[in-house]
Parts: C-alpha cells; structure tokens; sequence
C-alpha cells in the first residue's frame, strides 16, 4: 500500500514542468554541519559532567532543528537529566555553537559552482529550512553566498516547521510562483515528506543526514555531487523549452 501510495503521488505531480524556482533545505542539503554541532553539543555536556554523544545517533534528529538534536543527546545520557539542568545546558550550547562552531560547517562540494549556475534571470533560488534564520544567515555570510537567495524561510517564519507544507508553501507565497514551478533539494524524511504534501517536485541529496533510502521518496531526481544535480536540473529547463517550442 506505501508504494502504491508513492506512485500515485509522483503521478499526481508535474515532473515535466518547467522551473521557476529551486529551493534548498540547509542542514545537509548545502552545508555539512552535523560535525561542528555534535562538537558543540558535546563540549557542553563533558563540562557538565555527562557523556559524550556519538555524532552517528544525533544523525536525524538535526532534521528537527538545533534544539531537537541537543534535546536527543539528553535523551540519550545513561543517567536521567534533571529538567532544569537540561534547560541550562541546551541555552549554553546554543551559546557556544554560534560563539565558536557556527564557523566551522562547510559548503558541500561544487555548491558554489552550482548556485553560480543556477542564479539565472529566469530561475529563483530560496532556503526552507527548520534552523532559525540568525545562524541560517550567519552560515550564508561566512561562505559569502547569502546574496544568492531571493528567499529565506527558517524555524518560525511558518506556524508548522518541516516536516509540515507551511514553511515551503511561504517560500513559495514569498516568490509569487505555484507548486508545480519549484524544485525542492533536501536530504531528509523532513524534506521529502515537506515537499511531497506542499505538491513541489523534490530532487534528494544523497549525502546528507537521511536515516535510510526510503527516508526520500518520492523524489524525481537523486543526487551525490551538485555537479550533478545543476546538470540535470539546467538539462530539465533545456528540454522543456524545446519541448514548448515544438
């Protein structure tokens, strides 16, 4: 019945349509910050005198957001957490992660040759992502693309984060463009479950933080390298316009 109900799905979406737009999720999907997180994360535990946590199980919780990835590391301690206590130390991270580790995610590979060719006069490119907006343009900033974006999205910018339509369906209220004119590239469960209820087409990143392969159906189009996806992506919008003027 699940792949029955993915079938249907796809069909129900334009996969030939033409592209408005190509919108990215940030965590995994443009930089790779799981590392600089978990170290973060447990920096503020071994000082309050718990245990570290391995990067490998905070791995999906990160899809959540910050908070819900330093809230599983809690969770994990061998030990209960006095509520209080946990409060205290999630506002250190937090503290710590923007003073010090913010910095350190870097771009995934080729992205900048990416954007660079996919910033087009006829092609938008937007974030729709569940960190918030501060370290969002602080991670933009430091990698010198936060010009490239016509539009942001963050954690509390929509009544429902991912893996609810609302965050997507803002971005694309923000850009003037329908459903069916969007490219969504994530690498979660979060993302593809977002796109699939928002009716946007979803282009998977493969080396991102999903659980398992399934995490991200259905997707039109899947990817390890971003050479990748701007090939097939600039092929996409080639073709449709021969098609049109055929």
């Amino acid at each position: 019945m699940k792949v029955t109900f993915i079938v249907r799905n796809i069909q129900r979406m334009n996969t030939n349509g033409h592209f408005r737009a190509v919108i990215f999720d940030v965590d995994g999907t443009l930089f790779d910050t799981l590392p600089s997180l978990a170290a973060a994360a447990n920096s503020v535990l071994v000082q309050a005198g718990l245990r570290e946590v391995s990067t490998s199980l905070l791995r999906t919780a990160l899809n959540e957001g910050l908070r819900a990835m330093f809230r599983k590391s809690i969770a994990l301690q061998t030990v209960p957490v006095e509520p209080g206590l946990a409060t205290q130390l999630e506002i250190e991270y937090l503290e710590q992660y923007m003073q010090r580790w913010l910095p350190a995610a870097p771009l995934y590979a080729h992205l900048h040759d990416a954007l660079s060719a996919l910033k087009t006069p006829d092609l938008k490119l937007g974030i729709c992502t569940n960190r918030d907006r501060a370290s969002t343009e602080v991670l933009l900033a430091q990698a010198r693309i936060e010009g490239v974006f016509d539009v942001i999205v963050g954690m509390g910018d929509a009544p429902h984060p991912k893996p609810a339509a609302d965050p997507l369906l803002l971005v694309l209220e923000h850009m003037g463009i329908s459903a069916s004119e969007a490219l969504f590239v994530g690498d979660s469960y979060m993302d593809a479950t977002c796109a699939q209820q928002s009716q946007v087409r979803f282009a998977a990143h493969l080396g991102g933080y999903a659980g398992q392969p399934g995490d991200l159906l259905p997707n039109v189009f899947s990817f390890s390298d971003y050479d990748q996806l701007t090939n097939w992506v600039l092929g996409h919008q080639s073709a449709t316009r021969d098609a049109c003027h055929a």
